[in-house]
């Protein structure tokens, strides 16, 4: 089975599309981007997983996430770009030989779609309930410019709703961890209701 680089980081949940900007300056991190960056465009891909909260520790499910772009500096670190993809399960964590960074089975864990329709109010509901939720805190014009840009597809309207929730990593985990994309936004709202719901979801 193809094996992917595991990068744990402690703050970051990926979710489709999600463009990712990371400054890499640890050295099994260089190592991880040097080797990518030796492949052919399209299959520069690794897996970002929630670190923590002890070293050693990753949660059960990471994103896939594809490099767009990497410029080394002159100390040899890299500032990078990435999109994320679809999330997939985390186990079997361990260094390949002459590695300096973890890898794990490429395993997908597809998020259960259903009824367009269905979606399509799940997403316009969460949505509305966003706009509440800011209502306070954003430029309406800048808010609605950025809703107007997003996809049709209701998965990329969630991305949008939960990297801007004012939520801890481990909240947004539980968002990743839904089991189909209705439960993502239904969860998102009652976030939005009624705040951090501060799950764990950590395993060696």
């Amino acid at each position: 089975m193809t094996r992917l680089p595991l990068f744990p980081l402690p703050e970051t949940v990926v979710f489709p599309g999600l463009l990712i900007p990371l400054f890499i300056f640890e050295e099994r991190y260089k190592q991880m981007i040097r080797e990518l960056l030796g492949r052919e465009e399209g299959e520069r891909r690794f897996v970002i997983t929630l670190a923590g909260p002890e070293p050693g520790m990753y949660r059960r499910v990471g994103g896939y996430v594809d490099l767009l772009a990497a410029s080394e500096n002159p100390d040899g670190t890299f500032n990078i770009v990435c999109r994320g993809g679809e999330r997939c399960r985390v186990s079997e964590v361990g260094l390949g030989e002459g590695k300096l960074y973890y890898s794990i089975p490429d395993q997908p864990l597809p998020l259960e779609r259903s009824d367009p329709g269905l979606e399509a109010i799940a997403a316009w509901d969460a949505m509305e309930a966003f706009r509440s939720y800011v209502a306070d805190k954003a430029d309406p014009r800048a808010l609605e410019q950025a809703i107007a840009n997003l996809p049709e597809d209701p998965l990329y309207q969630a991305s949008f709703l939960c990297v801007n929730l004012r939520v801890p990593a481990t909240d947004r985990q539980a968002l990743l961890e839904a089991p189909s994309l209705v439960a993502r936004l239904e969860l998102a709202q009652k976030l939005m209701r009624q705040g951090p719901l501060s799950l764990s979801t950590a395993e060696a």
